[in-house]
């Protein structure tokens, strides 16, 4: 795919489909974002890729126009290239290679294929996808190795199905997420995650469940739409952009004329919300596409589950590893890990509990510890520019007590109150005109500074 600059206002795509047609097989409709002069055009073949951006400098039409290759293009030239994926197999795999594993987002099985490459033929590996085209592609790599099992449901219903296939709680060496949309769901235009591609305005990852946006739009209430993009969405502190845009979907509701596809959608969404304040290039519908699918997939309900269920699945030494890839999926991470925290070392609050005279025994754990954030190399994101946002977290499970017991215990102890309260300033400052009344002697008189008797045999030679 290339990204196109500088075009008119006037220009269509059909203009810009005859115009790229003689550097190779265009795939698609060309996509534009004309408010911003931008473009994106889509081929068959990197050759293809390659001829039109040695274009970049010709006119087309009155406007010279820049042509860069668009950020997926190198990645889609290779397949889906999944994030971090050396350091997933590295921190999740070697130290076990014969364990019993589980992908819970298989994706188009990036990360389980270099899993399963990694592990010996005593390993296993279980993974769960919600995505029909997921799963009939699991499907295929598990007629080709039978270490591997796919699994058609989400990852926070992995404790049950596995013990129904006798993989007991606290036998599993590590579970692995990565959090989101996937790269092939993203480019489907057939799902309608993209607010600049033409599709059905669906927006579910399992299309056989549920209902589409366009049908839960014509039912939602007001509020709860604004509340939806609120907080899913990120607009704004207040929801101001969130109800202008509710209001505006609701306007189209009642007239009939609310859009069922993704460009008459996401254009009803833009004129709402004006133009971005956020100082990102994207749509300005991207964030309430965003919303409206967490939502209609309730995701961070599943995140929360599924963190849940693998933490019951690990065995002592167990790995969870989680991709994350926005504020909103890290901040639930940490409300979970920092419920399972394991007291640190030199914690503070430990080493005063356990002076406390009524301080009884901590109960053992289990508990989680956390590793160093891992972050895409340079060499990484100059091939796959799309994990830049990337983020792995490596939690292991211990049998160690957890912080949240240590706070409640000493919370409760007599002294505690005493620790919070205020330490009175009169009581520990003294001020200059007393410290200068402490040099007088009982007679009045200025005392000299007293000095040091020196002890025999430590005078200076």
């Amino acid at each position: 795919e290339v990204f196109v600059r500088n075009l008119s206002e006037n220009t269509t795509t059909e203009e810009l489909a005859e115009f790229f047609k003689e550097a190779g097989t265009i795939v698609g409709t060309p996509r534009l974002q004309l408010g911003r002069g931008f473009g994106w055009v889509a081929f068959d073949s990197l050759a293809a890729v390659e001829e039109a951006i040695s274009w970049s400098g010709c006119y087309l039409g009155s406007r010279m126009i820049h042509i860069h290759a668009a950020k997926n293009s190198i990645q889609e030239g290779l397949g889906h290239v999944p994030a971090l994926c050396e350091q997933v197999v590295t921190k999740m795999i070697d130290p076990n290679k014969g364990g019993i594993y589980v992908d819970g987002t298989f994706g188009r099985g990036g990360h389980s294929k270099a899993m399963l490459a990694a592990m010996s033929p005593t390993g296993k590996l279980h993974a769960f996808d919600l995505d029909p085209d997921a799963v009939k592609v699991g499907k295929e790599l598990m007629a080709k190795d039978p270490r591997f099992t796919i699994h058609h449901a989400p990852f926070s219903s992995m404790k049950k199905v596995l013990k129904g296939l006798g993989v007991m709680p606290g036998s599993v060496a590590g579970v692995f997420m990565d959090l989101g949309i996937s790269s092939p769901q993203f480019d489907d235009t057939s799902r309608g995650f993209r607010p600049e591609a033409d599709g059905p305005l669906d927006l579910r990852f399992d299309t056989s469940k549920g209902v589409p946006a366009y049908e839960f739009l014509q039912s939602v209430p007001h509020s709860e739409l604004v509340s939806i993009i609120d907080e899913y969405g990120e607009e704004s502190i207040g929801g101001g952009a969130s109800r202008r845009i509710a209001d505006a979907i609701c306007l189209a509701r009642s007239r009939g004329e609310l859009p069922t596809r993704t460009m008459p959608f996401a254009a009803l969404v833009a004129r709402a919300k004006g133009k971005e304040t956020s100082g990102q290039v994207m749509h300005p519908a991207k964030m309430t596409f965003q919303a409206l699918r967490i939502h209609l997939n309730d995701e961070f309900g599943e995140m929360r589950k599924g963190m849940m269920a693998a933490y019951k699945l690990l065995g002592e030494g167990g790995r969870l590893g989680l991709i994350t890839w926005k504020f909103s999926e890290r901040h639930i991470m940490d409300e979970i890990f920092r419920s399972l925290e394991a007291v640190r070392d030199k914690e503070p609050l430990l080493d005063w509990y356990q002076q406390q005279p009524d301080a009884t025994d901590l109960p053992d754990g289990p508990s989680l510890q956390n590793d160093e954030i891992t972050r895409p190399s340079e060499s990484e994101l100059k091939g796959n520019t799309r994990a830049r946002s990337a983020l792995l977290h490596i939690m292991h499970k211990r049998n160690l007590p957890r912080l949240a017991h240590l706070e409640e215990r000493a919370y409760a102890l007599p002294a505690w109150a005493k620790v919070l309260e205020p330490v009175s300033t009169n009581e520990n400052k003294v001020s200059k005109k007393d410290k200068r009344m402490n040099d007088f002697n009982a007679s009045g008189e200025l005392e000299p500074p007293k000095r040091q008797k020196k002890k025999p045999g430590n005078s200076a030679t």
